[in-house]
C-alpha cells in the first residue's frame, strides 16, 4: 500500500493486506462503501479476512467467543511472521489512518500512520491498542457488538419463545458484559465478606482471650499488694515467682490490646466493610443498567426491525409489529393478523433478518458514546437455511441502507448477483494462497 496517498472514503474500511497471514502469502483487498460479499467455499479463506480486519484493529481474534491462544497461529505455514495493513477512516475525527501490525511467534508490534504522513505517530503494540480505540471511539466487545452478526444468530431467532429471544437479543446488544462484570462484583464480594468474616472471628477471638486475662485494675492491684508484701516480709523465691507471673500476664494482656487495636482490626475492618456496601450496591446498578439500557433501545430495534422487513416485503405484508416482550406478529395487506407460523414464502428468515440486524443498526443509529462505525459485518447469514429461504436473503441484504458499509462472508452464490461487488475466492490446495477475484 501505498502511505502517501489515502483514498478518499466515507465508510469505515478501504484497504487490507495480508503477507503470510493465515492462507495469504501476499494478497490485497480493497473494501469499498456498499455492499461487499466476500463468496468462496470453506476454507477458502473467507474467515481470514475477518480475522485479519479484527486483528489489525483490536490485536485479538475472536473464534466461537473464544481468544485465538496463540499469534504464531495467525502465521502462513512455514512462514516466520505474518503483516496485516489495515487502512480506515476514525468515526471520530473522519480523518484516515493505516495500521501496520507485524505478527513473530510469542509477540506482535504495530505502528499507525496517519493520512500522507511516511513517520508513524504511534508505536508499539500497547500504545497503537489505545490510539485506535480512540480514533474508534469503541473497545473490541462494543466494536463487535455494533458491526457483527455471527454465524447461526439469523436463522435462529424464530424457533425461540419470546422470553429466551429477549434473553438471546439482550447479549447481541452487547449487554451480556454486565452479567459477567457483575459476576466478578459479586466473587469481590464473597471474597470481602470472608475477609470481614476473618478479622470478626480473630476478634472474637482475642475478645475471649482477654475476658479471661484480669482488666489492667485487678493487675495493677495485684502487682501492688505484691510491692507492699515484699516491703512487709522481704524478699522470697515465691514472691519472685508470683512477679514472673504476673509480669508475664501484663504482657500477654498488652499483646492482645495491641491486637485488637491495631489498624488492620480497626481502619482496615472498616474498610473492608465499607467496600462490602460498595460492593453491593455496584452489584444492584449493574443488575439494572442492562434493564434500562434494553428499555431504551427496544422501541428503536422495532422500528428498525419494521423498516427493513416493510422494506422487502412491502407488496405482502402492511406491517410487523414486536411487543415489549418481543412476540413477533406479521399483518397482510387487509390490517390481518398473520402468525408467523403460517407466513411462507420465507417470510420467517427475513423476519429473523430484520430483527437480527435491526439490533446493530438501532445500536449505531442511536449511539450516544460517539460516531457510530457505519459498519455491519455479516457471517454466514444463510448457514442452515434451505434453497427456498435463501431467495429472500440477497434481497434483504441487498436492501440494507442504514449504515455505510455492509460485509457478507458466505459461501452463496445467490449472493454474487446482489452485492454491489464480490470478492470471490477459489482454494488452492494446502499451504496454496487462494485465488482471488473482485468483480465490481
Amino acid at each position: 500500500m501505498n502511505l502517501e496517498k489515502f483514498p478518499e472514503v466515507d465508510s469505515l474500511l478501504s484497504q487490507l493486506r495480508l503477507i503470510d497471514f493465515k492462507v495469504f502469502t501476499d494478497q490485497e483487498f480493497t473494501i469499498y462503501p456498499g455492499t461487499t460479499a466476500i463468496v468462496g467455499p470453506n476454507g477458502s479463506g473467507k474467515t481470514s479476512i475477518l480475522e485479519a480486519i479484527e486483528f489489525a484493529l483490536f490485536r485479538q481474534v475472536t473464534r466461537k467467543e473464544k481468544k485465538v491462544p496463540r499469534v504464531e497461529d495467525l502465521i502462513h505455514h512455514g512462514r516466520r511472521k505474518a503483516i496485516v495493513e489495515l487502512e480506515f477512516r476514525a468515526p471520530i475525527n473522519r480523518r484516515t489512518y493505516k495500521v501496520k501490525r507485524s505478527i513473530h511467534p510469542g509477540e506482535t508490534n504495530a505502528d499507525l500512520f496517519e493520512e500522507s504522513q511516511k513517520e508513524p505517530f504511534a508505536s508499539g503494540a500497547k500504545k497503537v491498542d489505545e490510539e485506535i480505540i480512540k480514533l474508534v471511539g469503541m473497545n473490541r466487545h462494543a466494536f463487535s457488538a455494533l458491526t457483527y452478526v455471527r454465524q447461526g444468530e439469523i436463522d435462529r431467532l424464530s424457533r425461540m419463545t419470546p422470553k429466551t429471544r429477549r434473553t438471546d437479543l439482550f447479549n447481541m446488544m452487547g449487554l451480556g458484559i454486565y452479567d459477567k462484570t457483575g459476576d466478578r462484583v459479586q466473587k469481590q464480594i464473597r471474597d470481602l465478606r470472608k475477609q470481614v468474616a476473618l478479622l470478626e472471628e480473630t476478634q472474637a477471638r482475642l475478645e475471649s482471650i482477654r475476658s479471661h486475662l484480669p482488666s489492667d485494675e485487678e493487675l495493677d492491684s495485684a502487682l501492688g499488694s505484691l510491692g507492699r508484701l515484699v516491703e512487709e516480709t522481704g524478699k522470697s523465691r515465691d514472691l519472685d515467682t508470683i512477679k514472673e507471673v504476673l509480669q508475664k500476664v501484663e504482657h500477654s494482656l498488652s499483646e492482645v490490646k495491641q491486637q485488637l487495636y491495631s489498624p488492620e482490626m480497626t481502619v482496615e475492618y472498616e474498610e473492608l466493610k465499607e467496600e462490602s456496601v460498595i460492593a453491593k450496591y455496584l452489584k444492584q446498578v449493574l443488575e439494572t443498567v442492562p434493564d434500562i439500557a434494553e428499555a431504551q433501545l427496544r422501541p428503536h430495534i422495532r422500528s428498525e426491525a419494521r423498516e427493513i422487513f416493510r422494506s422487502i416485503f412491502g407488496d405482502r405484508y402492511s406491517d410487523l409489529i414486536i411487543d415489549d416482550d418481543y412476540e413477533i406478529s406479521l399483518f397482510d395487506l387487509r390490517g390481518n393478523k398473520v402468525s408467523l407460523s403460517a407466513a411462507s414464502g420465507g417470510e420467517d428468515v427475513c423476519v429473523n433478518f430484520a430483527l437480527r440486524v435491526a439490533v446493530n443498526t438501532a445500536l449505531q443509529k442511536h449511539s450516544v458514546t460517539g460516531p457510530p462505525p457505519g459498519l455491519i459485518i455479516l457471517d454466514e447469514p444463510g448457514a442452515g437455511l434451505d434453497s427456498q429461504r435463501r431467495m429472500w436473503l440477497p434481497e434483504a441484504i441487498a436492501g440494507l441502507k442504514s449504515v455505510d458499509q455492509v460485509i457478507v462472508v458466505t459461501h452463496m452464490e445467490e449472493m454474487r448477483g446482489s452485492a454491489q461487488r464480490v470478492i470471490s475466492l477459489t482454494p488452492q490446495g494446502k499451504d496454496r494462497q487462494p485465488i482471488v477475484e473482485e468483480i465490481e
